[in-house]
């Protein structure tokens, strides 16, 4: 399994490497990783134990279209609540491809696209998760840098 970072886990492999395509696998050892991950930030607590649950039930899923969707889901909203995730992906981007000084592709959908989609998500009991994912992705490639809603650019907060 390559580690490359959170894009290809969201988009899947290119078309030309379709033949190879690990990108079931590799989510679920992703998703397993939030599973580890859940009792050592939450401890043993209800709550905890009832993600663990549903995280479970996620690794269970078929690798079908819904059931890759549904995977792809969990894990922006994992990112989206979970700091070490975002730099745990952060820091797999940028072994795999260099440090140039911008944000990775996590570091943007985590401070950029989750903050503006997330919310409404939730609010409507996460019961399209394929609009979910498909929106996080079109909003963080086909506008990428562009500020979202209210929320200000990461860097216009910094110089405040």
């Amino acid at each position: 399994m390559v580690r490359v970072g959170l894009r290809p886990l969201l988009l899947g492999a290119p078309l030309t490497e379709r033949e190879h395509d690990d990108t079931a696998a590799s989510l679920d050892v992703h998703l397993q990783g939030v599973l580890d991950l859940l009792p050592k930030v939450y401890g043993d607590s209800d709550a905890s134990q009832q993600a663990q649950m549903h995280f479970e039930r996620f690794l269970e899923i078929g690798s079908d279209r819904d059931g890759m969707l549904c995977k792809r889901a969990a894990l922006l909203f994992a990112l989206g609540n979970e700091k070490e995730l975002g730099k745990y992906f952060a820091e797999q981007e940028r072994s795999a491809h260099g440090d140039d000084g911008q944000p990775t592709y996590a570091e943007d959908m985590r401070n950029r696209v989750l903050p503006f989609i997330l919310p409404r998500y939730i609010r409507n009991s996460c019961q399209a998760p394929d609009s979910f994912v498909v929106l996080a992705c079109v909003l963080s490639e086909l506008w990428a840098g562009e500020r979202l809603g209210n929320y200000p650019l990461e860097e216009e907060t910094d110089s405040q």
